[in-house]
C-alpha cells in the first residue's frame, strides 16, 4: 500500500503547484511500477513484434497524464486528481484510492494499445509482403490470386500430391505445431519459410493455405515461443521486483559479476562456450541485473543473450546454451535472496560458496 500513499502525496504537491522536478519524476516512475504488471499481462505478440518493451508501453501510457499547458500546469492530471478527489482519498482507505488509480491507468493503457495497434498493423502488412517475396523465390511454392484473395500452394519436389490429414480449418494449428517442433520460432521470415519448405519436402507433404492464415501461422509460432520464454522467466521477474530492494544492492551486483565471470571461465575451460560467448553471457547478465535494479526483467532470457550474440539461433540456444544462462540467473537470484535474508536476520556476510 505504501506505493499508493506515496503517489497520493506527490499528486497533492503537484496539483497545488508546490513540487520539485524530482517529485514529478518520482510520481511518474511510481505509476510506471504500478502499471507494469498489467502491461506485461495484456501486451500481446504484436507489440513484441513491433519492438515495444513493457516499460516503453508503461511510460507512453503515463506520459499522457503529464501533458503541460501554456502555464506549465497539468490539466489532465488536475482533472482526474483535483483537490476534492485527493482530499477525499487522504481520509479514505488506501484500497479505495488504489482501485480508483488502477482503473484510470487501465483505461489509459487501453487507449495506448489502441494507438499502438495502428502502428502495428503496418508491421503485419510488412511481414505479409516479406512472406510473399520469400515464397516467390522458393522452389515448389506457388501464389494464386482469385477474387481478391491470395492462396499459397507449397508443393515441394518429391511431395507428389500427398496432403496432410487435417481439415482446412485445422491447418493453421497443424502448421504452428510443426514450426514449434522444428525450432522455427524466433527465425526471420526468409529462414523460417526455407526451413518449413525443407521439412514439408522431407515428409513429402503439400499444403494449400490462404496467405492470411500463413501470416497467422508465422505470428502464432513467434507467440508460442515468446510465451514459453516468459514462463521460464516469470518466477524470476516476480521475485526480483518484489524482493531485491536494498541499499547494498549495487555492491551485491558487483559481487555477482565477479562470481559469474568465474563460473563462465569454467565453462570456457571445458570448451562448453567460446570466448566471444563468455563475453556475451556477461553482457547479457549485466543488462539483466540493471533491469532488476530499475524495476524488473523486461524480456526473455534468450532476448538478453541474443542482443550480444546475434548469430545464435533459437535452436542452438535451446539445445546448448539455455541451461547455462538459466543456471546463472537462478543462482544469481538465490545469491541475492540469501544476501537479503542474512541482512534482515543480522547475520554475517555471504561466504562466497557456490549455491
Amino acid at each position: 500500500m505504501a506505493e499508493e500513499r506515496k503517489i497520493l502525496l506527490k499528486l497533492l504537491y503537484i496539483i497545488n503547484n508546490n513540487y520539485k522536478e524530482s517529485d514529478l519524476e518520482d510520481l511518474i516512475m511510481s505509476m510506471v511500477r504500478l502499471l507494469l504488471p498489467l502491461v506485461r499481462k495484456q501486451s500481446g505478440v504484436y507489440l513484441k513484434l513491433a519492438g515495444y518493451q513493457p516499460r516503453d508501453i508503461a511510460l507512453l501510457t503515463i506520459s499522457s497524464l503529464f501533458i503541460r499547458n501554456g502555464q506549465g500546469r497539468f490539466p489532465v492530471l488536475e482533472r482526474l486528481f483535483n483537490w476534492r478527489i485527493v482530499e477525499k482519498f487522504m481520509a479514505a482507505e488506501e484500497a479505495d484510492f488504489r482501485r480508483y488509480l488502477r482503473n484510470i491507468l487501465a483505461r489509459r493503457l487501453k487507449q495506448t494499445f489502441y494507438y499502438l495497434s495502428s502502428e502495428i498493423r503496418p508491421e503485419r502488412a510488412k511481414i505479409k509482403r516479406e512472406i510473399l517475396y520469400t515464397l516467390k523465390k522458393l522452389p515448389g511454392c506457388r501464389i494464386i490470386k482469385d477474387n481478391g484473395r491470395t492462396r499459397v500452394v507449397i508443393r515441394p519436389e518429391h511431395s507428389g500430391r500427398k496432403k496432410p490429414k487435417v481439415s482446412a480449418a485445422d491447418q493453421s494449428d497443424w502448421l504452428v505445431e510443426i514450426c514449434l517442433n522444428q525450432g522455427l520460432a524466433g527465425l526471420q521470415v526468409p529462414k523460417f519459410f526455407n526451413r518449413l519448405v525443407e521439412f514439408l519436402s522431407e515428409q513429402k507433404l503439400s499444403v494449400e493455405i490462404p496467405l492470411n492464415t500463413l501470416l497467422e501461422t508465422y505470428i502464432e509460432t513467434q507467440k508460442g515461443y515468446l510465451l514459453s520464454e516468459a514462463r521460464n522467466s516469470s518466477a524470476i521477474r516476480a521475485r526480483t521486483e518484489t524482493e531485491i530492494e536494498s541499499p547494498d544492492l549495487n555492491a551485491w551486483i558487483e559481487e555477482l559479476r565477479i562470481r559469474n565471470a568465474v563460473l563462465l571461465k569454467r565453462y570456457l575451460d571445458r570448451n562448453k562456450i567460446s570466448q566471444d560467448e563468455l563475453e556475451a553471457y556477461l553482457k547479457a547478465l549485466n543488462e539483466l541485473f540493471q533491469n532488476w535494479q530499475d524495476g524488473g526483467q523486461e524480456k526473455s532470457l534468450f532476448g538478453y543473450l541474443k542482443k550480444y550474440a546475434p548469430e545464435m539461433s533459437p535452436r542452438e540456444y535451446r539445445k546448448e546454451k539455455r541451461k547455462i544462462l538459466e543456471y546463472l540467473v537462478r543462482t544469481s537470484r538465490d545469491f541475492l535472496k540469501l544476501k537479503l535474508h542474512r541482512q534482515k536476520a543480522g547475520w554475517g556476510e555471504y561466504d562466497g560458496q557456490e549455491l
